[in-house]
């Protein structure tokens, strides 16, 4: 059954907590709901504004949606905002042309995903859509069907319809994005098993909340039960320093004197386990998840910098050391290996990149074969 974004309902909330003026008074806003319209919005979300969601909706933790005054923000049914997601409609910049969310509005449409730390701005984003880790989409339009690889930028175009953008392209002008290749069916099989996934997020979660209130789906805690996952809790050793908004989710090991960074996301509730060893620096918003059957093994030493993502699979040795808005997927990397600012390091479906001992990986660099990895210094 199709569902249109007229089954939507609207969320209107500021930050989520209650404001008492001094002396007592009216609260300026009511709490914002976790579980509504079939659908699962973490109480970490960032919400303000006119904020509608469909049915069968996920939402994870430290996503920001907002709606600047006049403006709208929609997620259609079935689709996901992963972790540390932007979705903005702003008022001083240029909007998109009217679609199903209304005028002057951004968001996406049924069954897409967008994947962590992607963000859209003032953009309409299609049905069955994939926009990937980190990728940013600005004042423009993304057709029904396109897979948006990672690390991409794009700018005041319009995708066509069923249209693949790389890892790491740039696309500005409208020759640019008419010239893309389609995408492949093994990329729409991809963009299936994610619904699936999340589809199964949107169910169970909500089970999470009714079980234990808002502390069972925000901090350190299990995760939901699911046909991919036991729902085990995390192992945490000593010297353990959790900053405000990280959230630890399922069978997560992490090691002594490990920090945790503000709205960081340490997600096992997909593939797992997710282990770190002793001493690591884990800074703000830093995504690490998993696809389902994989993992993500990182030893001790850990050092990174802020907005990076962690992908499984994934398999990590000792000292690494990871620079602002790299991603590192589906890859094997050695010991005292340094990772640039901005790096996009994402191996194939057939086989992870491998990263020899003591690799220095410069800023902005964009690997995505064993050849391009091999040829580095």
């Amino acid at each position: 059954m199709r569902y249109g974004i007229g089954l939507a309902v609207a969320i209107t909330a500021v930050g989520g907590g209650v404001a008492v003026a001094q002396g007592g008074g009216e609260p300026v806003s009511s709490p914002d709901p976790v579980v509504v319209n079939d659908s699962f919005v973490s109480p970490l979300v960032e919400r303000f504004g006119d904020v509608r969601v469909g049915r069968g909706v996920f939402v994870a933790s430290n996503t920001i949606l907002r709606a600047d005054r006049g403006r709208r923000v929609c997620l259609g049914n079935r689709t996901n905002a992963q972790d540390n997601v932007l979705v903005l409609a702003l008022a001083d910049r240029p909007a998109v042309a009217q679609g199903p969310c209304g005028a002057r509005s951004s968001g996406a449409g049924q069954r897409t995903s967008l994947a962590h730390q992607a963000e859209i701005i003032n953009s309409r984003v299609g049905d069955f859509t994939f926009v990937g880790f980190r990728s940013r989409i600005h004042n423009a339009v993304i057709s029904d069907g396109a897979f948006i690889a990672h690390g991409v930028t794009i700018t005041g175009v319009t995708i066509p319809k069923d249209r693949l953008v790389d890892t790491g392209k740039v696309i500005t002008t409208q020759a640019q994005a008419n010239a893309l290749p389609k995408k492949a069916e093994g990329n729409a099989d991809f963009q299936r098993d994610v619904l699936e996934v999340n589809a199964e997020f949107a169910e169970h979660y909500p089970d999470l909340y009714e079980k234990g209130g808002e502390k069972a789906v925000i901090g350190v805690g299990a995760a939901p039960r699911t046909s991919f996952n036991p729902g085990k809790k995390p192992t945490i050793g000593s010297g353990f320093v959790r900053e405000p908004f990280a959230r630890i989710v399922g069978d997560v090991r992490l090691g002594d004197d490990v920090t945790v960074g503000r709205r960081t996301s340490i997600r096992a509730d997909e593939g797992a386990p997710i282990s770190v060893g002793d001493n690591a620096e884990i800074e703000d918003r830093v995504t690490f998840h998993a696809l389902k059957g994989t993992s993500i093994s990182i030893g001790s030493g850990l050092d990174t910098d802020d907005n990076v993502v962690f992908h499984g699979p994934l398999t990590v040795g000792n000292d690494l050391t990871i620079a602002d808005d790299a991603v590192l997927f589906r890859s094997t990397v050695g010991n005292n290996v340094t990772i640039g600012e901005g790096a996009l390091i994402i191996g194939p479906a057939e086989a992870p990149l491998n990263l020899r001992d003591g690799l220095t990986v410069p800023a902005n660099a964009i690997l995505t074969t064993q050849a391009q990895v091999d040829a580095l210094g």
